[in-house]
């Protein structure tokens, strides 16, 4: 039976509306990443609440399962509920709404599983709740991101809880515990408002596309009425923006105006009765030659539309959108075609720049841990199938904050990008350097990888970073503490293999740091 208040939802009668397609989409978003999410919530929280039971009475476990149950039940609904509704923009508001809701519900009860499910008399058990609310709440980042109310919605009631229950018990670990629960509870809601940030420059990139093309189709439509007068036709393109060509029905040029003569190096003059393949080089991603969409679009009588690369006269590449279009006389007859050639080198260039920052770190170039989870993703699937292994190094710099204070934030960027130099440097070509943040790196050796090699590399990581580094007009020394994990002895997936290289990091740093362990 669906509850009463799904039938009676009318999002249209919500008070403020949002006609923004951009929120529309994000909201669209949530709601498309919803189901494996929730997937993924029973049955962590079923691992989570079997686990637990040797400390905790079955009672208490059950009723908070049955907790997440409700909750997940009625997102499922909820979800279900908008997946069948003709929605538009302007009823945006309403679901993303909804569906904050049910985020924060979710968040309360994981949060609660930090103190229900929290065995006061085990550190194994305590730390296993902060391992899946740890997980539970990165892969909140990836689901919500779209929407930063509805990440901080789960993000703040599923960790604040956890981190006042360690910080309560007073003692040392736990409450070293609870501080790294705090901040990591910061560093995820950082790496949310990025990943949210990156969504909506790639929204607004596909909006300005679709803007782009709506313009192209105006325009073409005042193309195919331009062949009535051609002094006319001369005078308007000669004042635009982009490259306009014209050729007859032979194929031969007979105008382009003054933008296409810039971005072609080729004056009006020396090209007229040309065929197009003689005056513009144009060649595909292989770097093969093909020929223009004007050709393209004379050949066959219909509109066509391309992007290559272009050389110009004075050999420089550029990318060129081309749109051309069929001209066809009063009794239908084909008499030419025409093209218009948009530049969007820039625009490439920009959109290669925002993919590439997806991945990698801003101050350093370094993969971040999008891009290291990929890879190790992928190494571990090939370690599976050729039963090989890999290894993680974790990294993190000692005495790292010392520099900052003492000689400045400028200094201590610096400092990390010459230690991610150093850090590339001490590896093969085919392994990686990613940095996490703050001064913490990664180090994925790909397969097949034993234990003394990575020994080795660890070795030869601490003594490269014992090495002075030269900052401006002075220096600064310091140390690294470096935690290993092997597949598969240390995990058999991303998570604990960097969990266990984390744990193992922290070991190197209580041995004295400038450790490995």
């Amino acid at each position: 039976m669906i509850p009463d208040f799904l039938h009676k939802i009318r999002p249209g009668s919500t008070e403020k509306r949002h006609p923004d397609p951009l929120y529309a989409e994000q909201v669209r978003l949530l709601y498309e990443n919803a189901p494996l999410a929730y997937l993924a919530t029973l049955i962590n929280g079923a691992i989570l609440g079997y686990v637990q039971l040797a400390f905790i009475p079955l009672g208490v476990v059950l009723a908070w399962y049955g907790c997440l149950l409700s909750v997940t039940a009625l997102r499922v609904l909820v979800t279900w509920r908008y997946g069948k509704v003709k929605r538009g923009a302007d009823e945006a508001r309403f679901w993303n709404i909804a569906y904050s809701i049910g985020a924060a519900l979710a968040g309360i009860v994981w949060g609660a599983a930090g103190w229900v499910l929290f065995p006061p008399d085990s550190i194994a058990h305590q730390v296993f709740v902060a391992f899946v609310l740890a997980g539970m709440v990165a892969g909140g980042v990836t689901v919500l991101a779209p929407r930063m109310e509805a990440c901080l919605a789960f993000l703040l009631p599923a960790l604040l809880p956890l981190a006042v229950q360690y910080l309560t018990l007073r003692m040392p670990l736990q409450t070293a515990m609870g501080v790294m629960t705090l901040i990591f509870l910061v560093v995820m809601s950082l790496s949310a408002w990025n990943f949210h940030r990156v969504i909506r420059t790639s929204l607004h990139l596909r909006f300005d596309k679709q803007e782009l093309e709506a313009e192209v189709t105006r325009r073409q439509r005042a193309e195919e009425q331009l062949f009535q007068e051609k002094d006319r036709l001369q005078t308007t393109v000669s004042s635009i923006g982009e490259g306009v060509a014209l050729i007859d029905a032979d194929g031969r040029i007979e105008y382009i105006n003054p933008a296409a003569e810039q971005l072609f190096g080729q004056r009006c003059e020396h090209v007229l009765h040309r065929p197009p393949n003689e005056v513009f080089e144009c060649f595909d991603d292989q770097g093969e030659r093909i020929a223009t969409a004007l050709e393209d679009s004379l050949h066959s009588a219909t509109p066509q539309r391309r992007q290559y690369a272009l050389y110009g006269k004075d050999t420089a590449k550029y990318i060129v959108e081309e749109l051309a279009t069929p001209l066809l006389d009063r009794l239908g007859k084909l008499v030419g075609a025409v093209s218009v050639f948009r530049d969007v080198t820039e625009v490439q260039k920009f959109t290669e720049q925002l993919i590439h920052a997806a991945d990698h770190d801003v101050l350093t170039g370094l993969p971040n841990r999008n891009l290291l989870t990929d890879r190790t993703k992928q190494a571990i699937a090939r370690a599976h199938r050729k039963h090989e292994s890999f290894a993680l190094l974790f990294v993190d710099l000692d005495q790292f904050k010392a520099v900052n204070d003492t000689m400045g934030h400028a200094c201590g960027d610096a400092l990390l990008v010459d230690v991610a130099k150093r850090l590339t440097d001490c590896v093969r070509e085919e392994d990686m350097v990613a940095r996490l943040g703050g001064d913490e790196f990664v180090v994925l050796l790909d397969g097949p990888t034993h234990r003394r090699h990575v020994e080795a590399v660890a070795n030869k990581i601490l003594r490269t970073l014992r090495e002075p580094f030269q900052l401006g007009a002075g220096s600064a020394t310091i140390s690294g503490s470096v935690g290993c994990s092997l597949y598969p002895d240390d995990g058999r997936d991303v998570e604990s293999l960097l969990g266990r290289a984390d744990a193992a990091m922290y070991r190197a740093k209580q041995m004295g740091r400038n450790q490995k362990a």
